[in-house]
């Protein structure tokens, strides 16, 4: 019976993990920006003197990351040289837009100045039409930058876009 219900955790762990909803959260006003996987996993991106670090917990565990402090360095042996693989930038197109489709914006506002006056002026018909429930653009002359993006995707339908699109390439070779 223990065992039962140990991998039955595992298991609804595992699809939590692959159909859950993964967050990531942007807000450049309040200096918030954080991905999460509820009750799974959390991360958030704080400011500080050193530019930021990074606070978040892991099954409840909480922890800290300072990507800035220095480590002392061991010795590195060497290593064999290895083949340079050469790589298109045509080659990740079909996998970064199938990735692109996976994810979905909940909320995004945009409030920008590019501080060319030209540039603003072209950007507010083209921001008007873009502008719907979820999505608000704003062109402003007043040297505001703000962002809040609320993005969301499902780490089963990435890996699913990433597999789709490998088949489909092993298809037309």
């Amino acid at each position: 019976m223990f065992w039962f219900i140990f991998i039955a955790v595992i298991l609804i762990t595992l699809l939590w993990i692959l159909f859950g909803p993964v967050i990531i959260f942007v807000n450049t006003e309040s200096k918030r920006y954080s991905v999460t996987l509820p009750g799974i996993f959390n991360a958030r991106v704080i400011p500080s003197a050193d530019l930021f670090k990074i606070r978040g917990s892991v099954f409840f565990i909480p922890y800290r990351y300072n990507p800035f402090h220095k480590k002392p360095k061991k010795p590195e042996e060497e290593k064999p040289a290895r083949k340079k693989r050469s790589f298109k930038l045509s080659d990740g197109m079909p996998l970064g837009k199938s990735i692109m489709h996976a994810f979905r914006i909940r909320k995004l506002h945009l409030n920008l100045d590019t501080d060319d006056f030209a540039l603003n002026a072209w950007l507010v018909p083209v921001f008007s039409a873009v502008n719907s429930e979820n999505i608000s653009l704003q062109a402003n002359f007043e040297g505001d930058i703000s962002l809040q993006l609320d993005l969301r995707t499902r780490l089963g339908a990435v890996i699913w876009a990433f597999i789709k699109t490998k088949y489909n390439s092993m298809l037309n070779q």
